[in-house]
């Protein structure tokens, strides 16, 4: 390895109570680009507004990304000739280095087999639900081939010219490179059903069907963590490793393989996680674009959380005719209502302490002054905001069971406790934190040191998990909420008054998206009006300084980012 290889590193340190990413000992904004379609990529536009950090999609194998809805291929396979071919990635990172020389860059890295390895070795794929002969992800044969195409690609990289650029690695794999089965039950086939009656004989389960979708969520938890330890490896440990993984609130139905989030935070290899912003309710603003990752149990184990801001605007087009992708989830507002979007995106970010991309998919989502503008705006507010106090300061602790999925019968979702409640919750007036009932020993020693003044457990079902939060609760007289799928539809105004009835004091009276931390506060309301923040500091425009006062008259689907005086 050459030295200019060894000088560069990346971290994840706590700085005023947020992870933050470090590179060479330096605090990074956690801002970054990416496109699907590189050849309309728009890294110089990005490069001209101050962003340095990129990260970019790279393929072991030239195959479509999902399955259930054959998404277009796009990006050529490194292994999908006799001997790998390297070139395709100098290409691409080329193309970023041309615009900004000096650009740090952590490539999401596509780890699925090729079609010739997978039609070679039948009885390590999928062969139930609804696709076959793709990976399972039980397969100890796949692992050593991921391992292999892996090792060999990280060695390319530290050996290239532009090895000081590259920054971190994304192990990305699975449906939609998110971690999801290729045959959307949870990853069945004959290496998960010989694996699972090891795991059975050696801990004496009754091989219950819970039991086994929690297999199957581990297993895909375990195999992030095994791919992460090797990148570390690899790289001595020098560079930031992470994955998508963990969407606890929005794939609320047991086969997701999403719900042994517990298990990657609790590995030493992994320095950070992402997710898209939650695709509910189509990112309107008015209404929460919440996280699917319950990131306060993030950031709890000192990882840091990017969101995936794949936001449509008013120049997003169709990207082919596939009928998958002619739907309207794909178009964006206009560029107003589009502005609002991102600006909630960009204070959700600012003040849950965690890090984005701009997901600029089919490339020139973003190519509009306004828009630039305010992504080079949100740079500069994250770089002023670096050292700022960030802790939360929500009142409220929500706690979720992700094992709880796992109890749930074929075919039926926790959608309305696990994923929809957060509509309510968003609306409520009052800021909240979430987190895994896997850690329910330091949420309770935040509440008895006055952290928390109350807590809304979900529970699509009941587990030992959520009876212990409870008896916690109660041991120290705690007030909890309990929301299971009979209260689910509680309102937002039904949550304040819980609130109220805990000594909590909402931030507002009216329904509203509040976030507040240490440093800010942001509103952003469903309804044109008059809205009074109930805040013992002083509050100016987090953009220009302007002095606010804490009555605010606001219009339907706007928001207001302000620095606590």
């Amino acid at each position: 390895m050459r030295q200019q290889d060894i000088d560069v590193t990346s971290e994840v340190r706590i700085t005023a109570g947020v992870p933050l990413l470090y590179i060479d000992g330096q605090p990074v904004p956690g801002t970054a680009y990416i496109t699907y379609f590189t050849e309309n990529n728009r890294y110089a536009d990005f490069a001209d507004v101050g962003i340095r950090l990129y990260t970019m999609p790279v393929f072991f194998a030239r195959r479509t990304i999902n399955e259930r809805n054959n998404f277009p291929l796009f990006g050529e396979g490194i292994f999908d000739t006799n001997e790998p071919d390297f070139t395709i990635f100098d290409r691409e990172i080329g193309k970023i280095l041309e615009a900004r020389p000096d650009a740090w860059v952590f490539p999401r890295v596509n780890v699925n087999t090729t079609k010739k390895w997978d039609d070679a070795h039948p009885d390590e794929q999928c062969d139930f639900g609804y696709i076959d002969r793709r990976t399972c992800f039980s397969s100890d044969l796949w692992l050593e081939e991921v391992k292999r195409m892996l090792g060999l690609f990280i060695k390319h990289v530290q050996n290239a010219p532009y090895a000081r650029n590259v920054i971190g690695y994304q192990i990305a794999g699975g449906n939609t490179e998110e971690w999801f089965s290729f045959d959307q039950k949870g990853s069945v086939g004959l290496r998960s059903r010989e694996k699972f009656a090891e795991v059975c004989a050696k801990y004496r389960l009754e091989g219950s069907e819970e039991e086994y979708y929690i297999f199957l969520s581990e297993i895909a938890a375990h195999r992030i963590c095994q791919l992460a330890e090797f990148t570390k490896e690899l790289t001595e440990r020098r560079l930031v490793v992470g994955s998508f993984y963990g969407y606890t609130f929005e794939c609320p139905f047991r086969t997701s393989n999403h719900h042994a989030l517990h298990r990657v935070l609790r590995c030493p290899d992994i320095d950070f996680l992402c997710s898209p912003a939650s695709y509910a309710g189509k990112r309107i603003t008015g209404r929460d674009i919440s996280n699917m990752l319950p990131i306060d149990s993030v950031k709890l184990h000192g990882k840091l959380y990017y969101s995936e801001n794949d936001t449509r605007t008013h120049l997003t087009k169709f990207c082919c005719d596939n009928p998958n992708y002619t739907t309207p989830i794909w178009l964006g507002y206009d560029c107003e209502t589009t502005l609002e979007v991102m600006k909630m995106q960009l204070a959700r970010q600012i003040t849950h302490g965690h890090a984005s991309w701009w997901f600029d998919m089919w490339g020139g989502w973003y190519a509009d002054e306004r828009y630039m503008k305010l992504i080079s705006d949100g740079r500069e507010l994250l770089e002023r905001s670096i050292g700022l106090p960030g802790a939360s300061a929500a009142p409220l602790a929500v706690i979720i069971d992700e094992r709880s999925y796992a109890k749930l019968p074929e075919g039926v979702s926790g959608h309305a406790v696990g994923s929809a409640i957060r509509e309510a919750l968003g609306l409520s007036g009052v800021p909240y934190d979430a987190y895994l009932a896997s850690d329910l020993d330091a949420v309770r020693e935040m509440w008895k040191g006055g952290r928390y003044k109350a807590l809304v457990l979900l529970i699509p079902a009941e587990t030992p998990a959520m009876d212990r939060c409870i008896e916690a609760a109660e041991s120290d007289r705690v007030k909890y909420l309990r929301i299971t799928p009979e209260n689910a539809g509680i309102s937002p105004a039904e949550l304040r008054e819980f609130c109220r009835s805990c000594g909590i004091k909402p931030l507002t009276d009216r329904d509203a998206v509040v976030y507040e931390n240490e440093s800010f506060i942001y509103i952003n309301v469903p309804a044109d009006g008059v809205y009074e923040l109930h805040t013992d500091s002083e509050l100016c425009d987090a953009f220009t300084g302007e002095r606010c006062g804490n009555t605010l008259t606001l219009t339907a689907l706007h928001g207001k980012l302000m620095r606590k005086r």
